[in-house]
């Protein structure tokens, strides 16, 4: 809102506001209703070919690499990209926030061209040397393409959610399951490791073409054009580095759990992602398409510094989407057996794994409201410029992560893994709240 918004229009602007962020969230829930069904086919038909045998374990290793720095470095564009292009067009203007784009999509893409071309053969050098890690190593580098696929991705995607169309970006990543299933039905039932390392590479490019379709149809453009004025970007790559080495840190928890499951004999990695999966597609319908909506909305707020209106709404998110994933948490949690059951446990799924997936699976949902609670927080912190102060929250949480799963690993097992991952969660959850709603003045001194 600006200083001559009539009184009516003040008045009215909350009620449009939530209307509208409850309208996006809705659209954001459809869409990852039909992703993760789509994930779930494929868990369904990896665990009818695979179960829960080397060959599937030697691809999640593989893909652990590309996925980490995927993660890592491209998926900390979006919330560090979306602010600063609503703040140019609410400060200057369309074409501003257009040039901004393009100078981010530039440098995106010579970055993460040279950084894969790098990586390839640094790890082609440590495969020949190490020949034990050979069939693992080349599987992962035949998935290194999709960590420039995923950076200009993420960038189309961050054009698109500052437009505030979110549609498209959700559904996109429907199309990288669908590509799996499809390979795996190609190959048929002899097929390896290698089906679901290629099916997974088709996936990310076929991503790609999607949201290029829809970023042509908004009106940037896919490529940059030749180079006009700069903007400065000194904020823009502080903000991007601290949320960047935070996903790094954050990321390392999916490999410490990783690391210490491969240590409890074959099955076991395959184990700890059958029983983590449904976590995460929960909270992909409703709480986490929340925290993507309300982005464009936090920016806003921030630009024009709207700081009590800022907090009472991050509030009302946090409440609702909490709730929401507590309720749907607990649900679970009482059926987890006889889902697993359900939904996995034929072909090569056996019913000892069944029940080893479904102990897994409810301790992990124990973190579902953090993690909700968590990703509504880091759009609230980009949204205001403070990705420094996740840097000693991730760490910390790391460390109790690193602790609390290997304590509980020796008790519970896998499962032990899966109920740290879960505490750690609590912990983070709770110190950013902290630094949101109970430390106003370093907020206000910050922005």
């Amino acid at each position: 809102m600006t200083p001559f918004t009539s009184i009516e229009e003040r008045s009215s602007a909350p009620v449009r506001e939530e209307r509208g962020v409850l309208f996006d969230t809705m659209t954001l829930s459809a869409a990852a209703v039909l992703a993760k069904l789509a994930g779930a086919a494929k868990s369904v038909v990896i665990a009818k070919s695979f179960g829960s045998g080397a060959a599937l374990d030697h691809y999640l290793l593989a893909f652990l690499a590309p996925s980490l720095l995927a993660d890592t470095f491209c998926g900390a564009l979006v919330p560090v990209t979306v602010p600063r292009l609503i703040e140019l067009e609410h400060r200057e203007d369309r074409a501003a926030s257009i040039a901004f784009y393009e100078q981010v999509l530039r440098r995106v893409l010579l970055y993460s061209a040279l950084g894969t071309a790098g990586i390839a053969l640094i790890a082609s050098a440590a495969l020949w040397l190490i020949p034990a890690w050979r069939a693992i190593g080349m599987l992962a580098l035949s998935m290194l393409p999709i960590l420039p696929l995923s950076a200009a991705a993420n960038v189309w995607r961050a054009a698109l959610n500052s437009r505030r169309r979110f549609g498209i970006p959700a559904i996109a990543v429907v199309l990288t399951p669908a590509a799996i299933i499809l390979s795996v039905f190609i190959a048929g039932s002899g097929g390896s490791a290698w089906v679901l390392a290629v099916g997974t590479t088709i996936g990310a490019a076929s991503e790609l073409v999607l949201l290029g379709v829809a970023i042509r149809a908004e009106g940037f453009p896919l490529f940059p054009r030749a180079m006009q004025a700069a903007h400065k970007l000194d904020v823009f790559r502080r903000e991007y580095a601290y949320l960047a080495v935070c996903a790094a840190v954050t990321g390392g928890s999916v490999l410490i759990g990783q690391a210490m499951a491969a240590t409890l004999g074959i099955g076991s990695v395959s184990i700890l992602n059958y029983g983590t999966r449904l976590a995460g597609v929960l909270m992909a319908i409703g709480p986490a398409a929340l925290s993507v909506a309300v982005l464009p909305r936090f920016s806003e707020m921030a630009a024009e510094r709207e700081w009590d209106t800022l907090r009472r709404s991050v509030a009302r998110a946090l409440a609702w989407a909490t709730l929401a994933a507590g309720a749907m948490a607990v649900l679970f949690i009482l059926s987890s057996e006889l889902f697993v059951r359900w939904t996995l446990e034929r072909g090569a799924f056996t019913a000892a794994d069944t029940s080893a997936v479904a102990t897994v699976q409810a301790w992990s949902l124990v973190q579902m409201p953090f993690v909700v609670g968590i990703a509504i927080l880091i759009r609230v912190l980009a949204a205001l410029k403070m990705n420094r102060v996740l840097l000693p929250i991730s760490a910390g949480a790391l460390v109790a992560n690193l602790g609390l799963s290997y304590v509980l690993m020796k008790q519970l097992g896998v499962a032990g893994i899966s109920l740290g991952a879960s505490l750690a969660q609590a912990a983070m959850f709770g110190a950013m709240a902290w630094i949101v709603f109970a430390r106003r003045e370093l907020i206000e001194e910050t922005c």
